[in-house]
């Protein structure tokens, strides 16, 4: 949560919010209330190719791992479309990292 207060009272919280209303930016925010979800234990990148069967790259606790099977796949698209169904939209996820810069910095006046 420090690096999140850090982040909040930076200028970086000014310049994105304008680079995500210029649509150069997809910022969408899992609030805490979705609760535990499959990729707690860290990233998930997936790629497909147009000559090449797709493939996952996640993390977890001290490793990562590059899959081209199918079922591993599979299973973490899966993860990946449950996780995207439980996160804000993008205007409302800009919202509220706008709203909690501005409680951020009013906190630090005071």
């Amino acid at each position: 949560m420090h690096t999140l207060a850090f982040v909040l009272r930076s200028r970086a919280v000014s310049t994105s919010s304008g680079r995500v209303r210029q649509n150069r930016i997809i910022v969408q925010v899992l609030p805490f209330e979705s609760g535990a979800h499959a990729a707690l234990e860290g990233a998930i990148k997936l790629m497909n190719f147009g000559n090449a069967p797709p493939l996952a790259y996640f993390e977890g606790v001290g490793m990562g791992r590059l899959e081209d099977d199918p079922s591993t796949v599979h299973y973490q698209r899966h993860t990946y479309d449950l996780l995207s169904a439980c996160v804000l939209p993008p205007q409302n996820s800009l919202a509220l990292i706008e709203s909690m810069a501005q409680d951020y910095a009013h906190e630090e006046r005071h």
